[in-house]
């Protein structure tokens, strides 16, 4: 039997309920209508982009760890540039760094190895 593929609505309430929020109180700290996450955690609905990184941060996820990664991933649509670097991305060289990456030809051990640099994990 296949794996059927995670939605943002599934891994957003896998989160909440992780985290021990009801429905309800979860969309009140959120400040949104409980039936609009409702609709959200069911697919029926996108997440507003203005409530990804409050919705993230009430369920306690870190910046820069897999799980904020996974939750800003799965919330764009297919061909999308997640929220979280669509911000990063308006920096001023944040467009020359990409080109350079991309004229030097990195792989994605290259990659790896210039962001664990900049992170002090060297």
């Amino acid at each position: 039997m296949g794996k059927t593929k995670e939605t943002f609505g599934s891994y957003l309430k896998k989160l909440r309920l992780k985290a021990g929020f009801g429905l309800r109180r979860f969309a009140s700290l959120i400040e949104m209508k409980a039936s609009n996450l409702c609709d959200i955690e069911h697919d029926r609905r996108s997440m507003p982009k203005e409530y990804l990184e409050p919705t993230a941060e009430a369920l306690g996820l870190i910046k820069e760890t897999v799980e904020w990664d996974r939750f800003f991933k799965l919330a764009c649509k297919a061909d999308e540039i997640p929220a979280d670097v669509k911000r990063v991305a308006r920096r001023n060289l944040v467009p020359a760094l990409l080109r350079t990456i991309d004229n030097a030809n990195l792989s994605d051990k290259d990659i790896k190895h210039l962001i664990d640099e900049i992170q002090g994990r060297n």
